[in-house]
């Protein structure tokens, strides 16, 4: 998904201008992109590290399953560090996700505080970035509400900030036996600039199953037991998030767009997010 919302963004001018052209004969050469690896990692506390990995593709490339498949860098060496040990990831198959391939760890765990390094290479090209994993928080107050008359409400959080210091967060939720992954169930990320210190509540939905097609929040039901969790992560891993949202919100529509490349923690070779989360996790069954 990562790869798919970088190419809409870097051809966007392009696009702008073919919508907008009253000449129908006009013809635009638009050159390939740079041969990138394109990096969606994570590390939890407690958890291994997953990675997926693709290289991109150019904006008007045809896209379907097959051809996605074949955008897996699988034959790709991925070195994950933290200080002190290292380790080669592998590349497994995993159906909860698509491409059904992920590169995990098996010997290095998440630890709060630490710094994690995620090294990707693959045909002479290499990538890397580093994260952090925070100190999680935990929160105070959480409960279903229903909507009068359904069936089916949101779900309503509480916690405190902690003071003098800058806190990011990310909520992520699934429905067990309905989602296969964690879905972003808010907005993807939020900083405390509003609310430092302080008690902040908060609503949050069903998450979206693609951020390529946006729609409605889905709500919650009764007989749903879905599982949260309420995660720290560092700043560089707040504005990926937060520019990638941007961009999702504003890419329909050519009189709001920023135009502005998805900020990315990744040097070298490529782009992308590689992030740490501080996770408490929490599972609550509607009723």
């Amino acid at each position: 998904m990562i790869r798919i919302i970088h190419i809409i963004i870097t051809f966007f001018p392009v696009l702008l201008l073919l919508a907008t052209s009253c000449n129908e004969n006009l013809e635009y050469n638009v050159p390939d992109p740079d041969d990138m690896i394109v990096i969606d990692g994570w590390i939890e506390n407690g958890q291994y590290a997953k990675v997926l990995l693709t290289r991109n593709t150019p904006y008007f490339s045809s896209l379907d399953s097959a051809s996605l498949r074949e955008l897996v860098l699988s034959r790709a060496k991925v070195t994950l560090t933290d200080g002190e040990r290292s380790e080669i990831l592998t590349l497994r198959k995993n159906d909860d996700y698509f491409p059904p391939f992920v590169f995990t760890g098996s010997e290095i765990r998440g630890e709060t505080g630490k710094t994690y390094t995620l090294t990707a290479e693959y045909g002479g090209r290499s990538a890397s970035g580093s994260t952090t994993i925070p100190a999680p928080v935990s929160l105070d107050t959480i409960y279903y509400v229903n909507k009068q008359n359904t069936d089916s409400g949101t779900i309503y959080m509480e916690f405190r900030d902690p003071p003098s210091e800058k806190n990011y967060y990310r909520i992520l939720a699934k429905i067990l036996g309905k989602d296969p992954n964690y879905y972003s169930s808010m907005i993807m990320a939020i900083s405390d600039v509003f609310f430092s210190g302080q008690e902040f509540g908060f609503t949050i939905y069903r998450g979206q199953r693609s951020y390529i097609s946006a729609g409605t929040n889905e709500y919650f039901k009764i007989g749903d037991t879905v599982s949260i969790k309420f995660c720290t992560i560092d700043e560089a891993h707040y504005d990926f998030w937060s520019s990638f949202q941007d961009e999702i919100l504003n890419t329909g529509n050519p009189f709001a767009s920023s135009l502005s490349v998805i900020k990315s923690n990744i040097e070298g070779d490529g782009l992308g997010i590689w992030g740490g989360y501080g996770v408490s996790h929490y599972m609550m069954i509607i009723k």
